[in-house]
């Protein structure tokens, strides 16, 4: 991309970046983190102003896959309903299932795992069940504390919130859902991040 001797097909970056979720937020993180890196390394101004260029390029090829499924996934809820997406997950058992194995891969994710330890955490884990039951079109109704409530106290910024949205995903390809269903949930839960990052967001 820079002019160096190492060649890349740019013909694969559409198809290596398409099931990896990557949106124009992580598009922008990995640029200013570049930014920074080449900054530190006494890059001129005039050099960096050419480097963000370059690396623009890439951007529609890197977050097509991840624009393209969510629109589609989008249209899908719209038409089928919610319903049909928590009956594909497996119903109650398989909702339930997903919770256990979420819970499970948090606990061992050493970027979130101190999020979800001590006494409250089984309470906190039945609150979470009730809430993706009601939340995918199931029969539970979640009475726990606001979102914005319940994590204003606690240190979340966009980069734990993508990393329990990824076990998320892990979760449910773990326990059988097929790759559809982890977008249309994906959708789903995406635009509840302003409201657990709200205090984090002021």
């Amino acid at each position: 991309q820079f002019g160096g001797p190492q060649q890349y097909d740019n013909k694969q970056l559409r198809p290596t970046h398409y099931n990896m979720n990557i949106t124009d937020y992580h598009f922008d993180a990995f640029c200013g983190l570049f930014m920074t890196v080449a900054r530190e390394m006494g890059v001129d101004g005039e050099t960096l102003m050419d480097v963000q260029v370059i690396l623009n390029r890439s951007r529609a090829d890197i977050t097509t896959g991840c624009t393209v499924r969510m629109e589609l996934s989008k249209k899908k809820n719209a038409q089928d309903g919610i319903d049909q997406l928590f009956q594909r997950l497996g119903g109650l058992d398989g909702v339930m299932a997903m919770v256990d194995r979420l819970y499970e891969c948090l606990g061992v994710d050493k970027r979130v795992s101190h999020f979800f330890e001590g006494a409250k955490t089984n309470a906190i884990k039945r609150s979470v069940t009730d809430f993706m039951i009601q939340t995918l079109g199931g029969p539970a109704e979640y009475r726990g504390r606001s979102l914005e409530d319940s994590h204003s106290v606690i240190e979340i910024t966009d980069y734990h919130f993508d990393c329990w949205m990824q076990n998320a995903a892990r979760s449910m390809r773990d326990v059988g859902a097929e790759a559809d269903a982890v977008d249309e949930v994906t959708v789903v839960l995406e635009p509840f991040r302003k409201q657990v990052l709200a205090h984090h967001y002021k």
